[in-house]
Parts: structure tokens; sequence; C-alpha cells
């Protein structure tokens, strides 16, 4: 794979090229210390995924991702940062994983095993709307999802915008007057079966992870207005009427936020 890794201190620059050398999957690594030079590089040249440093002058590590993947939608985005990966779910940006500091030769093994399986994925064309309902549609055409809960079970990934769900917690809102017992359990592992079943039915299970017990979306294997409205698209934006997964009560609490989120900005406009 041909890697990107950008980031301003050059020790760790240095760190990642002794680390990725032992790797055997990196055929081609091009480091930057100066973000805007990656993104020039990587408008002439192809890159199969870029790792990026969070908190960089001149343009932070999330804005170069969202300028990398509009170059190349396919480009694998990894986070290097010494943050807790689920603070970083808020920026809505699609990431594939999160390299912790202080990481290791596993550790960057692991992240480049998954780069390295994208490759594989189809690539059909899978939107996921939100605004003010929640369906799925691939390569254009609504993709029916008959069954309510699997389909609720999705909906819930998705507002965790590539955050992992645990089951108690996938229990809590989707079974509200049942306690969390071993036949609610039960349940929710048929809910999540069936889910994956009907997902690769239509040949789009690759938008859920199949890894770990608390599973979550892929968001860089679809699009989302969601996902649009977090990272600042102003369509996705101007979309948003105050209605967020009208169908589900759980969903109140986000779109309270997109509603504050929405007047925020227009107030700052």
């Amino acid at each position: 794979m041909k890697i990107l890794y950008v980031d301003d201190e050059l020790l760790a620059v240095r760190k990642f090229e002794a680390i990725a050398s032992t790797l055997p999957d990196v055929c081609a690594l091009h480091c930057f210390t100066v973000p805007l030079e990656a993104l020039a590089f990587a408008r002439l040249n192809p890159v199969d995924a870029a790792f990026l440093d969070i908190e960089m002058p001149g343009m932070r590590g999330i804005d170069l991702a969202t300028e990398l993947l509009k170059l190349d939608p396919g480009i694998r985005i990894f986070f290097v940062t010494a943050y807790d990966r689920y603070a970083l779910d808020a920026f809505g940006v699609n990431a594939l994983g999160y390299l912790l500091k202080p990481y290791n030769q596993e550790m960057l093994a692991r992240e480049l095993d998954k780069a390295k399986r994208m490759q594989d994925i189809p690539r059909r064309a899978v939107y996921i709307q939100t605004v003010p309902c929640f369906d799925v549609y691939v390569d254009g055409a609504l993709f029916p999802i008959t069954s309510p809960k699997p389909k609720e079970l999705l909906a819930l990934l998705v507002d965790r915008a590539g955050g992992t769900v645990a089951s108690g917690l996938a229990i809590t809102l989707l079974w509200e007057d049942k306690p969390d017992d071993d036949n609610t359990k039960a349940l929710y592992r048929m809910t999540l079966k069936r889910l994956r079943e009907i997902l690769a039915a239509g040949g789009i299970d690759f938008i859920l992870s199949a890894e770990g017990p608390a599973k979550h979306v892929r968001p860089e294997t679809f699009t989302c207005d969601y996902l649009r409205f977090l990272s600042g698209d102003r369509e996705a934006v101007a979309k948003y009427n105050g209605e967020y997964m009208s169908e589900y009560s759980w969903a109140e609490e986000t779109n309270a936020r997109l509603t504050n989120l929405k007047e925020s900005r227009g107030a700052r406009g």
C-alpha cells in the first residue's frame, strides 16, 4: 500500500518511518510535516491510506482529511492522536481508525490490515438519510428494510457516527419496556443477526463492522446527511428542518443537538 503520513513534529515522523519500514504491507511511504505539502502531493500521486496527526499549525488533521477525501473518497483515513477516539466521533469525519499514541508495531500493523481489507470492499453507492426520517438508498434506489427492529438498530448505529454501541445500550434504547436479562440479550443477538442478513442480501454488509462485541458502522463506506451536517456541509445544514429520525424517540437528544448547532452556525454566519 501507498501510505501518507502527516505530523508537524519531526520526531513523530521519524518514529512512524521506523515502524512502517518493518511492515510488509507498506510498499511506499511519503511523510510530511506541512499539511498543505501533503495535500499537493496527493493531488498528483495515488494514496491508499493516510495517517494524520490531529493538531497541526495551518491546517488541522481533520480538515486535511476532508480535503483528501474530496480528491479520492477511497482513501482510508486514520488519525494518529493521543485523544480518546470517542471524543473524535463528534467531528463527523469519515475515519477508518485511530492510532493512539504511544503506539507500537502491532498497533500500526492492525490499522494497516483494516486498510488492506477495505481494498476488497465492493464499490456500491450507499446513501443513508436521517432527515426527516431514516432510510437507506443503494445506487439511488430505496433499500427496503421491512423488519422494524433491525432497521432501528442500524439507525442507532448511524446515530453514533462510527462510535461503538454496546449491547446494553442498544437494549435500553430499542426495548425500553424489557429488562436487560438473558431473554432480551438473545433478542438483541437475533436482531443483529437479522440486520447482517438483510445487509448481506443487498450486498452492503460492508457498512457494518464485524469486529468485537460492540458494533459500529463504517462511515467511510457510505454517505449520510447527518454526517455531512456534522462536518459543516452547507447543503446538509440547509436541508435540516428540525426533524431527525422522527420515528425514533431515542433520537430526540441528537435532534436537539442538531437544532442548537444549526442555530449557532446561523448566528455566526
